[in-house]
């Protein structure tokens, strides 16, 4: 992931760092937004600048924070600096920001596949799940639960592991759909599925390669 390093222009008087280090923060965020489609529901920025800076003058400030690739919540550890005259401090800032985060709908047992319905939102401060969260339940559909989790719980991929319905090379049963008339075949599966996932099989009466979704064990349904 590429590390963010923001530089900003000031001249003869002194630095308003705690306007600048805000706009480098919330610049941050709306990059981390960007990249996880998603949005905040509220977020809250305390800085902790030292006393020493207050009359500190520069040319050309850059800021940049540490651990680029974590998401820009909770303690957050920034490094201002100024090559003319030359100069360099360290700053933090503790950075509160709701996000919608995937839930639990109801307690999940140890083996259960997941579906859309058995995944929920909550607005939560992401400071406080920095080490386990997910945005997005859409990339979680077909994955199965490695242990219990109760109903409202977070889910976090150290919960789950891949469950694959159908196996690369494995014969498969192809559900095909065209034109009001239905048939069900018998196909190679090119590429392992999860439950909802896409993936290419080939007919074995026709030859054809054909993209299916896989819905149940061993079986893919295409529409032609």
């Amino acid at each position: 992931m590429m590390a963010i390093f923001s530089t900003f222009k000031s001249y003869a008087s002194a630095i308003n760092f705690q306007q600048q280090l805000h706009n480098y923060i919330n610049q941050e965020i709306e990059l981390y937004l960007q990249r996880n489609n998603t949005s905040s529901q509220q977020r809250k920025i305390d800085l902790y600048i030292p006393k020493g800076s207050t009359d500190l003058q520069c040319e050309k400030l850059s800021i940049k924070r540490s651990r680029t690739t974590s998401p820009p919540a909770g303690r957050i550890r920034m490094t201002v600096q100024c090559q003319a005259p030359k100069w360099q401090f360290r700053a933090s800032a503790k950075v509160d920001l709701w996000l919608n985060l995937v839930i639990a709908k109801r307690d999940l047992q140890r083996g259960e596949v997941l579906t859309p319905a058995l995944l929920s939102y909550r607005s939560l401060n992401i400071a406080d799940h920095l080490h386990g969260m997910e945005t997005n339940s859409e990339l979680l559909i077909g994955m199965e639960v490695r242990r219990d989790i109760d109903a409202g719980d977070i889910i976090s991929r150290r919960l789950l592991e891949k469950k694959y319905l159908v196996n690369r090379d494995q014969h498969v049963e192809l559900q095909v759909a065209t034109g009001g008339f239905n048939a069900s075949v018998t196909a190679v599966a090119l590429e392992d599925g999860q439950l909802g996932q896409r993936i290419k099989v080939k007919n074995l009466s026709s030859g054809k390669i054909i993209e299916g979704q896989v819905v149940a064990k061993g079986v893919v349904q295409a529409s032609l």
